[in-house]
Formats: C-alpha cells, sequence, structure tokens
C-alpha cells in the first residue's frame, strides 16, 4: 500500500536506511524495512537499542524511478520484541530530498 512523507510515495516494506545513536550514545547505521507509515509517523525494527526521545535520520529508498531523500525525526515509542528487536516508532520533524 502506497502512503506519502512530504511528497513522496512509499510503500509499506520499503527498505530504509537508520542512522543515529544508540541508547548508549554510540553512533550506528542500520538496514531494515519500513513497518507501518501514516503521515506524521513511521516505524520500523532495529537490532540496535536506541531510546525514546533520541533524533534519527532515515533514508527512504522509494523505489528504482526516484532518488532516495532523508527523513529526520524523533523516536516517541520503542517496543522490545521477544525476537530481540526493537519496533521503533518515529514522529517526523524534517522531510529532505
Amino acid at each position: 500500500m502506497e502512503k506519502t512523507i512530504g511528497r513522496k510515495m512509499i510503500e509499506d516494506d520499503s527498505e530504509i536506511v537508520v542512522t543515529g545513536k544508540d541508547m548508549f550514545g554510540a553512533p550506528f547505521s542500520e538496514k531494515t524495512k519500513l513497518l507501518n507509515l501514516s503521515k506524521e509517523q513511521f516505524s520500523f525494527s532495529l537490532f540496535r537499542p536506541v531510546a525514546e526521545n533520541s533524533p534519527l535520520q532515515v533514508n527512504f529508498h522509494p523505489d528504482a524511478q526516484e532518488a532516495c531523500f532523508w527523513v529526520r525525526g524523533t523516536i516517541i515509542q520503542v517496543k522490545n520484541r521477544l525476537d530481540g528487536m526493537q519496533t521503533v516508532g518515529v514522529a517526523v520533524l524534517e522531510c529532505t530530498n
């Protein structure tokens, strides 16, 4: 299902690259897939432990015909899962093409 961030069309399950600092302050970059998307929020799974209220940048790869773009956001929710990953909810602050 396609949805938009800014003026970009994004599909659920799109590949993304998440960069930021983990809950210990160490920088990281992790490739993952989008789980859920709305106009102002989105979620994905991460292995790297992160904390709520932390800033992140996410690089979206919408499809082969469009250029990648970055979204800057703040973590609003972290849910620990039994498989060792976290489901991370992010509020969109800025979208850059």
